[in-house]
């Protein structure tokens, strides 16, 4: 059974000090911390006009964004479901 994904808000910093902004895929009643410790070594990030594989071993921090923080810079992030960051403690 296929489960639908939701894209969470985040700013990923590497190692080498770069940030970037983008979203994760989570399933529904799952965590981002549970993405980062599963056994893949790349995760899809989602950028505004492409996704990217993220090495996970070059990830610094890795913050999420609040609602006001998504408002803000929605020229630069993609899309999401707001609804479904409304309704869930992401």
């Amino acid at each position: 059974m296929k489960y639908p994904k939701f894209l969470v808000p985040v700013k990923a910093t590497l190692e080498n000090g770069s940030q970037h902004f983008g979203g994760v895929h989570v399933r529904q009643n799952q965590r981002i911390l549970d993405v980062l410790c599963d056994e893949r070594s790349f995760i899809p990030f989602k950028l505004r006009e492409r996704t990217v594989l993220l090495n996970k071993s070059k990830l610094v921090q890795l913050d999420l964004l609040d609602l006001t923080e998504i408002g803000e810079m929605k020229d630069v992030l993609p899309e999401f479901d707001l609804n479904y960051l409304n309704a869930n403690d992401w």
